[in-house]
């Protein structure tokens, strides 16, 4: 992604949206351990078996 893409979608503060994230019953370190999980850099075993466990699970409201 370009810097100037980046802005477009991310950065500029006339158009970011910045939304709080709690992730069910978890306490901030809880959710913080998924979150790394589902996006850190070198989680893809971790993030594959959470997906393939609770997968059917997921409920979304954007």
């Amino acid at each position: 992604m370009s810097a100037e893409q980046l802005w477009e979608t991310t950065l500029n503060p006339d158009t970011r949206r910045l939304l709080p994230v709690q992730l069910g019953k978890f306490d901030f370190a809880g959710t913080e351990s998924l979150i790394t999980k589902l996006m850190g850099k070198g989680e893809a075993a971790a993030r594959r078996e959470l997906m393939e466990l609770h997968g059917d699970e997921v409920e979304i409201d954007v």
